[in-house]
């Protein structure tokens, strides 16, 4: 049975945790199978991976189809990679490595119709091909598009109480490894100089009445209670690329096991 998709606005106004998960795969079918999964949304990520508008447009049907929201990682922070994305239909964008209050500026504007933005008319299927009419699509399309901006940057830190002022962006969501990197160590998320950062960070987002999210490609139950702790409310984890190769070992695993066949080590 279809389930009924999340108001994720809604959730994130009253700071209600929000969890899902990444595409990265090409097939649709992907979206279709774990969206029937009780997640609140699919993070589909065509920043690190090779999802084309084509497929894009099939994970977009095949999330509708089991009723969850579609959020999409465009590539860069420009209106004409998120002018096709809202077009077919997506619930929300996410832009990674906004480093300003300018960039997350000109975030919302890709995202808006004239006045508020650049967006240009031409929805297709996100007016479900003409059902929805032109007059009742462009008076609520700019307040139900869900708005992410990613703080992979120091530079973003610098100037996030700037970024904070602006009120369309539904969720400030952290890229650890990303941040890490931008202050010389790649990949160390746990290191203390790197958690305080991101935890003073945090306390600002909420002390501003705003959400703060985080994009794990991995995370075992105490690392995302941890990050709940640590005041995150949407949170995003695993990805089809993993639940596949782990799902494989296992089954390698017990192949050998049964059969008596011996690890041996690789040259």
């Amino acid at each position: 049975m279809r389930k009924e998709k999340t108001d994720m606005k809604a959730k994130l106004r009253r700071q209600e945790l929000c969890i899902g998960t990444h595409v990265s795969l090409g097939e649709g079918v992907v979206s279709e199978m774990m969206g029937n999964l009780d997640y609140d949304f699919l993070w589909i990520d065509m920043e690190h991976s090779c999802i084309n508008t084509d497929q894009l447009l099939n994970h977009l049907m095949g999330a509708r189809a089991s009723g969850i929201n579609a959020i999409v990682r465009i590539p860069w922070n420009d209106p004409v990679l998120a002018k096709p994305v809202l077009d077919a239909g997506a619930d929300g964008i996410i832009c990674p490595m906004v480093r300003s209050y300018e960039e997350a500026h000109r975030a919302v504007e890709a995202t808006s119709y004239p006045p508020g933005g650049v967006r240009g008319y031409g929805p297709r299927r996100a007016a479900m091909f003409g059902m929805i009419s032109g007059e009742d699509y462009r008076a609520h399309a700019d307040e139900n598009i869900l708005r992410f901006i990613q703080l992979e940057h120091i530079d973003a830190l610098r100037d996030l109480d700037r970024i904070l002022t602006i009120p369309e962006i539904d969720a400030f969501i952290f890229g650890p490894n990303d941040l890490s990197g931008s202050l010389g160590k790649l990949g160390h998320t746990q290191d203390e100089d790197i958690r305080q950062i991101i935890d003073e960070a945090i306390a600002r987002i909420r002390a501003a009445g705003r959400v703060a999210g985080v994009s794990l490609g991995a995370a075992d139950e105490d690392s995302l209670r941890d990050w709940y702790r640590r005041g995150v409310r949407m949170i995003s984890s695993g990805y089809d690329v993993k639940y596949i190769m782990s799902g494989a070992k296992e089954n390698l695993a017990a192949m050998k096991r049964a059969f008596g066949i011996l690890d041996t080590e690789k040259p």
